[in-house]
């Protein structure tokens, strides 16, 4: 007759057999080991979630809207790109952060400004002037906190090799830019003008010491002790070469872009002289000093950038030197778009004047929900111990 063991644990018969209990011990062993399992994966995910990853942080987003106005004669084309800002415009849209529209037709009123970011009125003519509905338009654009961005230009003489164009001989006409300022209540900066009893006329910043050439002052260099180098405009921007008109008052409050101490407001007295040829002729204005914005030693402003309530204004003394032209020396090749950083300047601007509308893709969300998956692993290993 066969024998059967049965061993009993010392406990107890409600221990079990040696068999299930086995299993048991089995079991507890499988479930010691789900801690180093849960610590595992816990590292593995806070190791994930250390690693940075490319966030494309304008590929989803929708791009800057920047409006240029065309419909008010302005002095160059936007589709000119030997003569005109084509180059500049092109440069711009081939960022992913903007997309230029040209305004051609109609007026520039508030449902054609609904949905711009930046508007940009370049070298705008007196003879097309704004309207009251226009000045309207672009109050309550700037109300909504879009941006402006203002460029006039210098005038020139019969000694610019620009003058044989008849088209360039008006250029620097900024009394329409400075009616665009009135009639929008925009106090501050002015493009600098001269009133004689018979015409009003522009100035041009002229600058013996720092001209590309002697002969032409009015082309100039310009490096950073003539710049507020702390604002963001003028971010990795080492030297500018220029042809401007200036602005007054007198040391503009918002002027970032300044000049040297040998700088001055040179302005025309008629149709082909110059009425401050000698450097300065500070008689013959003396009487009005604001008809003009600088003499020599007064470090004229071009360039000035200020906030004004929840929007952005710039105003510069040049379009001319972001467009396809030669610079105005004699048989230069030179594009004022490729001198010195001038394009970089241009797209600084932009930058700066819509710094608050595109917010890059955070990494905050993916953290969070990182976070959220560690504190329900962390509980659930809780309440395991707690039962366990």
């Amino acid at each position: 007759m066969a024998l059967e063991l049965k061993i009993t644990l010392k406990h107890g018969p409600k221990f079990g057999t040696l068999i299930a209990q086995r299993g048991r011990i089995r079991s507890m062993n499988q479930f010691k080991k789900i801690p180093r399992i849960l610590a595992t994966i816990l590292a593995l995910m806070l190791l994930l979630s250390s690693f940075q990853a490319t966030v494309p942080a304008q590929a989803d987003l929708d791009p800057v809207v920047v409006l240029f106005d065309a419909s008010h004669s302005p002095q160059f084309d936007a589709a000119d790109a030997d003569l005109g800002l084509k180059l500049m415009f092109d440069m711009v849209n081939t960022s992913t952060r903007y997309i230029i529209h040209v305004h051609e037709d109609g007026p520039l009123d508030e449902e054609v400004l609904n949905d711009i970011d930046i508007l940009i009125i370049a070298g705008s003519d007196s003879s097309s002037p704004f309207s009251n509905e226009e000045y309207a338009g672009i109050v309550e654009m700037l109300a909504n906190g879009s941006s402006l961005f203002l460029l006039g230009d210098p005038t020139i003489s019969e000694d610019s090799t620009y003058w044989p164009e008849g088209p360039m001989e008006d250029t620097g006409d900024n009394i329409a830019l400075n009616t665009l300022l009135d009639g929008i209540n925009m106090t501050g900066p002015r493009f600098s003008i001269n009133e004689t009893e018979t015409d009003t006329w522009s100035d041009t910043m002229f600058d013996y010491d720092h001209s590309i050439n002697g002969s032409t002052p009015w082309v100039i260099e310009l490096d950073s002790t003539t710049w507020d180098t702390n604002h963001p405009i003028f971010r990795n921007i080492n030297e500018i070469m220029t042809m401007t008109s200036t602005l007054k008052p007198i040391e503009l409050a918002s002027g970032i872009g300044n000049s040297y101490e040998g700088s001055f407001a040179q302005y025309r007295k008629d149709v082909n002289s110059w009425a401050n040829y000698t450097m300065p002729n500070t008689t013959l204005f003396s009487l009005n000093p604001l008809s003009y914005s600088a003499m020599n030693g007064t470090f004229p402003s071009w360039l000035s950038a200020f906030e004004y309530g929840s929007s952005r204004v710039t105003i510069a003394g040049s379009t001319i030197m972001f467009t396809g032209r030669p610079i105005d020396l004699l048989n230069a090749e030179l594009q004022w778009f490729y001198a010195a950083d001038n394009a970089k300047l241009f797209m600084n601007i932009l930058d700066w004047l819509s710094a608050d509308f595109v917010t890059a893709p955070s990494a905050i969300g993916s953290m969070l929900i990182i976070s959220a998956v560690i504190l329900v692993i962390g509980v659930a290993f809780y309440l395991l111990k707690k039962l366990r």
